[in-house]
Parts: structure tokens; C-alpha cells; sequence
């Protein structure tokens, strides 16, 4: 029997932050910025945080060694037992191990205690990026104990196994198996290593032994070689995994002493600039995503069967391939690409800026190592990668001088080389890849001539203008260097399901939006072979400190929610890449369809990988060609709802069903004695409020009869780049509401019937920087001439309601504003909200009406 046991320690910690001192009872996997992030922003806690427990040893340890294991915990990390200090590790990404032998009591209660911070430090990556630097132990802890001879584990390598298959063909494969022995023994020992392989059906296909003596207090590399004939190779369409039994025996006893396995799996594979990624000898074009590990409620503190559950779904999207942005993963992670068949590029998190110090240099290439070493039996990664748009904040950054920028040049390029060099070192056969942004110094300064391969983070028609601008981009760069593999490593837009609308346009977040992008960047990719592959950004939404946008605190540009519930353009990824029968009503999030009046259609897309589709309700049955995984029909459907059956043909049917409800715009004034009619003034999406499924319909200029605006403008901030503002709005939920608005509108209109109403008005100050003057504190020469005063009043059917309304002096900038009034109407005249200046433009945000 082998003496090794290996026991979580999830449970029964206690914890305290710094800044508080409160103690908690919690278990790990666990964050201490989990609420924080989302809530305060970039003021999120990033200190220092203490966990603690009692460690009962048993006597019968007393001559074991024992270890404890970290498979992830952020950032500085440093770990007591019985107030003895015996390791500290710099690095949030990968795991490590500690020795912790010689402070324990065997037979007594130990305590120990881990103090975790989080802090930002120059010296460690990464300094900024575009994610949480969430703090805690957030991948499990265990307990080791072996025999004093046993396999190393306080390395880099978490003692694992090291199996390299340098030569892989059809016909034969050769692996190496590398394993280090030590002993803590206080005599020498004379011990025998024994491997048994077995192939992926579990059949034991051959048994290699060395005896080799080992002395007290020494350790020991042993390579052992072997050539497998015929092997059962690994990909995406056959995950075939091997698995090696290692054991170390006393020689003279044949007692074991260790044991320890590892799968691996036999592939080759290489790149080419015009005819992309080759793996076992036959081309594959790779599409997957990026993917984050957090999750709503939770941080990045995720349980195994979590991170199980995401690649499986990435799995079951189509994807072959994903890339781990912008850190190593749970071990988890790199276990279910294996199984699932996912290709994997893994990287580490040296991201938008470099520290000219050589700690920052020296924890660079020891995260660089470790993520190798840690993950190096895994057949599903095939490329390491070191950078990510690391110039970024150079570009962004107006304050450098020119000196300053050419030593952050120097160093960058300088530890590019060494990550290059060390990389290599370790793992010669995979491939090496940057990820950059759309910027030409990448090129300037050679730095995109380091790698293998590289990545382009291209965001034309969001970001940058033109969808067609990402396939010229592409052509540009492949002329220009001819002989370097391309890969599209980030692209998307960010996507709100709140908001729905059949007319989509850049940054108004729509999933329609959304789905028009990505259908062009998938068909921009596959006309161009030289583009090996391309990776969405991102898998799920995921929390991001810095981000203002209709969900504040979070990057939207997720193909899922984050909390895992799926956006429209999941299933169209499944239209796209899966080869079984595949049909999806899109939808899920616009199940309510707005009509002008009865004569006009309704638009139903059909996402599937057929030739033609049907679609069919009670009264109608129509077909429609797919095209680029899209059918469109446009149905004439009554006021009501509707079920919708969508079909293929044989020889495979599959088929979907969803129900719609179907309104009619010009019926919403009628209906105001049951239900209240809400508009998302000054823009074109529909609005669903989450918490109670209220819809605002998207606007309308005003016509006789109906409702609308009478005259003013879409508020455009950022040169127009996007409708309203992409600030996040205080005191709502609901900011998409607030960050549109019409400005410079002189009235809003109903023609309802006569009686009582109650008007809601939403309204923001969309400005940062505003007048807080009293208008009427002001001669009206001098008010029009303060720069950025707005005040108007607001009047109802010709009577004051509200007399200069200032809203940034009033509740200030960026606030949501609910302002509710009851008017009546008489006889033909309706209600009519005017809106009248006294500095500046009046603005409105979105309105509600309901019958008294």
C-alpha cells in the first residue's frame, strides 16, 4: 500500500480582514471581494486577509513528511504553522507547495495560518487589466503526508510527473517520463521506480523499472524512455488519454513507498501562415472563447464541478479550442479540456504594463515556469502564451515623456526574450503566442516578431469603426508578414439581454448587435485560411472593476450571462460549428414583439447548421434557406401570442418551440384602463426591467393620434461614438433606462382620452462636469453664458409642474431622477408634457403614463 494520503482542507477556517479585524467562519474556495467588486467599484478591498485553523497531526506522522498544497491563492501569499513562517509564494495563478515537516507536533493540535494580500505591488503581475484581482484562497488547500522517500513536490512542478512526447506519428510514439525522488530519510535507500502505462481503455500496456540508490537528504531525476507502436491519438474528435502509474519500491523489502499518476496523451501538431493550424497531420480551423473564472455570488471562488460545468458548456457550443484569459486556470480546468477535447492556449497574466525591475522580470518567468511545469502532461495545451496588449497602457497614457516611453519599450521587448528563451527552455514543442491590440508598435518595435504565433485583440465595429475594417486589418497585416501564423484572440461586443431591438447599432448592447459582429468575424475568418483560428471574447460576462458600462461593475461581452444563463449568440455558435442537427428559435430574452399596426410582420431569426427550415404556427407554415447559420422569417401574426414550431428536413428532423406575444404599438394608448405604457426614451431598444418583466418599448417621434416625441435630438456622448452615456447611473438597477435620453426636446406627447394620469419622468445628468447655479439666482444674460448650466421647467397641458430643474444641483450628476406627477386631460387635448429651457438643453430620459 502506498504510503501517501492526500486530504482536503476546505473546511473550518477562520477569517478577518485587515481593515476590520471581524472574524468569520468560512470555507475554501473563498474571495473576500465576492459582494465588494460589485458594489464599490474600483474601491473593491484590495489588503490583506488571514485565515486560520487548527491542524490535528496524528502521532503515527511523526516520521512522515507532510506538505501543504495550494492550487491557487491571490496574490502574496505566506504561511504560518505554529507561528513558524515556511514559505511565501508571489503569484495569484498557480499553485505551490510548502514543506511544512519540521514545524508540526505530531500527536497536538497545530495552527495554522495563511495571510493572503491582494494588494496592488509594481513588482507582480498583473499591474491593471480589465478584470477583478479578486483576493483569498480561491482553489482548494489539501494536506499531503507521504513516507520520507518519496516523489518531490515542494517545486515548481507540484512534483508532478514530467512526460514529454517529442516524437508522435501515426505509426509510433515516443514519450519520456521524467520523475524526481527524494529522501528525507536519514540513511541511504536503495529503491526501485516502476512506471506502468496504460492505453485509454485502461489496458496496461508495458512496465518499466530502474533501481537506483538514493542518499540521505538527496534528490534524484530519473528519465525513463519508451515507444508506444500504433498509438491512440488525442484531438478534439478523440480524446484519448494515457496513463502512467508511477511507484517508488524499497528494493529490499519491496515495500512501496510512493505512488502518484498522471494522464498524457500522444498528438502532434504545428502551424503554417497560409494554411493554419495542423494537428495529426490534418488541417482545423480553431473556434472557441476566452474564458474568466468567476461567477455571480461567488468571485472567482469556484467549486471544481463549476469550472467542470463552464467547459463543458463551451464544449457543447461546438468550440475546439479555448484560451484561458489571462491566467492560468484550476487544475480542474486543464483535467476537462483533456476529457472534453478542448485545444488550449494558457497564459500568464503579464497584461498592459511592464515594471522596469528585475523582481517584476524574475516573478514574470517564475509564473511562466510554474504554469509549464504544472500543466505540461496536458495534451490539450498547445500553446503557452506571455503578453497581452502589453503596450496598451503606453498608448493610453499621455503622461510619459519620450524617455519613459523607450525604457518601457526596452523592458518589455527585453522580457519578452526572456519569456521567450525560458518557455522554450522548458517546452520546445508547443508553440509560443502575444496577444496584441490594434496598434502598430507591436510591429515598430519588433516585440510581435518574438513568439511562434500571434494574436490580434480586434474590436472593429465596436471599439474601432467598420465591421468590414476587421478583414481588410487582417489582409493588410498578412501581406505586410507574409510567413507569421495570425490568430484572432479577442472580439465582441458587450451585449445586455435587457435590450432588444430589431435595428441594431455599435454600443446600443443589444444581443442583435451582438449576433451581427460575431456572424461577420466568423465569416471574415473563414474566407482567410491564414487565420489559424479566432477565440470570442468572452465565454460568460465576468466582473470588471473599471467597467461603466449598462451593467456596471461587469464586461458584457459574454456569449453567457454571468451567472451562466445563455444569450442568443450561443446558440448561433452552435448553428455555426456543431455537425449534429441543430435548431434554435432565437429569442429566449424578446419573447414580447411590438408591431406598428396589423398589417406589419414580424421578424422570427432561426439560427441552425441545416439547408432550409420551417417555420410554422396555427395558421401558417413557411420555409426559408439558412444562410451563415441564420434563417429569417417575417410572419404576419395577429395581436396575441403565438406558438412557434421550427423544423428541419429529413433525414434528421429536430425541431424547437417558443411561444411570442405579439403587441400593437398604436393599441397602447387604448389599453392604458389595464396596463401602463413605459417608453426607453431616445433610443431604439426595448428595455425589460428584470425585477417585475415591465417592458419599455423603444421611441417614437410623436403623430396625431398616438405618441411620441415632438422634436429634439439622441443625446451622444464621446463624439457620437454611442448613444447616452456609458457611465454607470447611481441609485437604479435599471441604468439602460437612465443612460439614454433626448435632449433638447420641447414636449412629449399622448393623445390619450380624457381623465386622470399619473406621468413618471426618469431623467440624469449625463455630465460630469455641470453648473450647480440657481437659474433664478441668475440675470438670463449671464445664465446663458455659464458653460454646462442646463435648468428647464416642466410644465403638463400648459401648467408648471416643476420650475428650473437643475438636476446635477439638485441630486447631481449621474443619479437616477424619478419624478411622478398626476395631470388631466380634457376633452381632445391628452397629455402633454413640455419641456421648456432656461440654460442649456432639457432632457428626458424614459417615461411612463397609467390611468388613474
Amino acid at each position: 500500500m502506498a504510503q501517501r494520503e492526500d486530504q482536503l482542507l476546505n473546511k473550518n477556517w477562520n477569517f478577518s480582514l485587515d481593515r476590520d479585524q471581524e472574524i468569520t467562519e468560512v470555507s475554501i474556495p473563498h474571495t473576500w471581494n465576492a459582494k465588494d467588486a460589485f458594489t464599490e467599484g474600483s474601491q473593491y478591498y484590495r489588503g490583506k486577509g488571514t485565515y486560520s485553523r487548527q491542524l490535528k497531526i496524528p502521532k503515527k506522522w511523526q516520521q512522515k513528511s507532510i506538505f501543504l498544497k495550494f492550487e491557487g491563492s491571490n496574490q502574496l501569499t505566506r504561511v504560518f504553522v505554529n507561528e513558524q513562517l515556511l514559505g511565501e509564494h508571489i503569484g495569484g495563478y498557480t499553485g505551490f507547495i510548502f514543506d511544512i515537516t519540521s514545524a508540526i507536533h505530531a500527536g497536538e493540535e497545530n495552527i495554522l495560518r495563511v495571510e493572503v494580500d491582494n494588494t496592488h505591488n509594481n513588482d507582480i503581475p498583473p499591474l491593471d487589466a480589465d478584470f477583478n484581482f479578486y483576493g483569498g484562497i480561491y482553489r482548494d488547500v489539501s494536506l499531503i503526508v507521504t513516507g520520507p522517500v518519496h516523489f518531490n513536490l515542494a517545486s515548481e512542478s507540484l512534483g508532478n510527473l514530467l512526460i514529454k512526447t517529442p516524437e508522435v506519428n501515426l505509426e509510433e510514439a515516443e514519450i519520456s517520463i521524467e520523475s524526481t525522488l527524494v529522501n528525507d530519510a536519514k540513511t541511504s535507500k536503495k529503491i526501485s521506480l516502476e512506471l506502468s502505462i496504460f492505453d485509454p481503455t485502461g489496458k496496461k500496456i508495458k512496465t518499466l523499472r530502474k533501481i537506483t540508490n538514493l542518499g540521505s537528504g538527496t534528490s534524484k531525476s530519473i528519465p525513463i524512455m519508451h515507444r508506444i507502436t500504433s498509438p491512440q491519438l488525442w484531438s478534439p474528435d478523440h480524446p484519448n488519454l494515457y496513463r502512467v502509474e508511477a511507484k517508488i519500491y524499497d528494493a529490499k523489502t519491496n515495500m512501496t513507498l510512493d505512488k502518484q499518476t498522471s494522464n498524457f496523451g500522444l498528438r502532434w501538431f504545428s502551424v503554417d501562415a497560409e494554411e493554419g493550424f495542423i494537428l495529426n497531420g490534418k488541417p482545423i480551423k480553431l473556434i472557441g472563447a476566452n474564458r474568466h473564472q468567476d461567477v455571480t455570488g461567488l468571485g472567482n471562488a469556484l467549486p471544481n464541478d463549476q469550472h467542470h460545468s463552464d467547459y463543458k458548456t463551451i464544449k457543447e457550443m461546438g468550440a475546439n479550442v479555448i484560451r484561458t484569459a489571462h491566467y492560468p486556470q484550476d487544475p480542474e480546468v486543464y483535467k476537462t479540456c483533456d476529457e472534453l477535447g478542448l485545444l488550449v492556449w494558457s497564459e500568464v497574466p503579464v497584461i498592459n504594463d511592464v515594471t522596469n525591475s528585475e523582481a517584476y522580470h524574475q516573478n514574470a518567468l517564475q509564473m511562466q515556469r510554474e504554469q509549464i511545469l504544472q500543466f505540461y502532461n496536458h495534451p490539450s495545451v498547445v500553446i503557452w502564451g506571455y503578453m497581452n496588449e502589453i503596450f496598451i497602457q503606453l498608448i493610453f497614457n499621455p503622461k510619459e515623456t519620450e524617455a519613459e516611453t523607450q525604457d518601457k519599450i526596452q523592458t518589455t521587448v527585453a522580457l519578452a526574450k526572456k519569456l521567450e528563451m525560458e518557455t522554450k527552455r522548458l517546452d520546445p514543442n508547443r508553440l509560443t503566442v502575444m496577444a496584441l491590440h490594434e496598434n502598430e508598435i507591436y510591429n515598430e518595435t519588433g516585440i510581435a516578431d518574438i513568439p511562434d504565433v500571434i494574436g490580434w485583440n480586434l474590436y472593429f465595429g465596436w471599439y474601432s469603426p467598420g465591421l468590414d475594417s476587421f478583414g481588410k486589418f487582417l489582409d493588410d497585416q498578412h501581406s505586410r508578414y507574409p510567413n507569421r501564423p495570425l490568430f484572432i484572440s479577442e472580439y465582441g461586443p458587450g451585449s445586455d439581454t435587457r435590450l432588444q431591438t430589431n435595428q441594431p447599432k455599435p454600443w446600443d448592447y443589444s444581443e442583435a448587435y451582438q449576433l451581427k459582429l460575431h456572424k461577420s468575424y466568423i465569416n471574415q475568418v473563414e474566407e482567410r485560411d491564414f487565420v489559424f483560428g479566432m477565440t470570442a471574447w468572452n465565454f460568460a460576462d465576468f466582473g470588471s472593476d473599471i467597467r461603466q458600462d449598462s451593467r456596471p461593475f461587469i464586461n458584457q461581452k459574454g456569449l453567457v450571462n454571468m451567472d451562466r444563463s445563455k444569450k442568443d449568440i450561443y446558440y448561433y455558435y452552435q448553428a455555426r460549428l456543431l455537425e449534429e442537427p441543430f435548431i434554435y428559435i432565437a429569442g429566449e430574452n424578446n419573447e414580447t414583439r411590438y408591431i406598428q399596426n396589423k398589417k406589419d410582420t414580424v421578424e422570427v431569426v432561426v439560427f441552425s447548421n441545416a439547408e432550409k427550415v420551417q417555420l410554422s404556427t396555427k395558421t401558417q407554415n413557411l420555409e426559408a434557406a439558412v444562410k451563415n447559420g441564420i434563417a429569417r422569417f417575417y410572419m404576419e401574426l395577429t395581436e396575441g401570442e403565438h406558438q412557434l414550431i421550427a423544423k428541419t428536413e429529413d433525414p434528421n428532423p429536430v425541431s424547437f418551440t417558443r411561444n411570442l406575444k405579439v403587441k400593437n404599438r398604436s393599441h397602447l394608448l387604448e389599453k392604458l384602463n389595464k396596463e401602463a405604457l413605459r417608453v426607453n426614451v431616445g433610443t431604439h431598444v426595448y428595455f425589460k426591467d428584470e425585477s417585475n418583466n415591465d417592458i419599455w418599448i423603444s421611441d417614437q417621434h410623436y403623430q396625431k393620434g398616438s405618441f411620441g416625441y415632438v422634436d429634439g435630438e439622441v443625446y451622444l456622448k464621446n463624439a457620437g461614438k454611442f448613444q447616452g452615456t456609458a457611465s454607470a447611473i447611481s441609485g437604479t438597477e435599471n441604468d439602460p433606462l437612465y443612460q439614454t435620453m433626448r435632449e433638447g426636446l420641447s414636449a412629449y406627447k399622448f393623445d390619450v382620452q380624457k381623465g386622470q394620469y399619473k406621468i413618471t419622468l426618469l431623467l440624469t445628468e449625463p455630465e460630469y462636469n455641470v453648473s450647480t447655479e440657481n437659474i433664478y439666482n441668475l440675470n438670463e444674460v449671464r445664465a446663458k453664458a455659464i458653460e454646462g448650466l442646463r435648468s428647464f421647467d416642466i410644465s403638463i397641458n400648459n401648467t408648471l409642474y416643476k420650475k428650473d430643474l437643475n438636476l446635477a444641483r439638485d441630486y447631481g450628476p449621474l443619479k437616477a431622477v424619478k419624478l411622478s406627477f398626476e395631470a388631466e386631460a380634457r376633452n381632445d387635448e391628452g397629455i402633454n408634457i413640455q419641456f421648456s429651457p432656461n440654460a442649456g438643453k432639457a432632457l428626458l430620459s424614459g417615461i411612463q403614463i397609467e390611468k388613474l
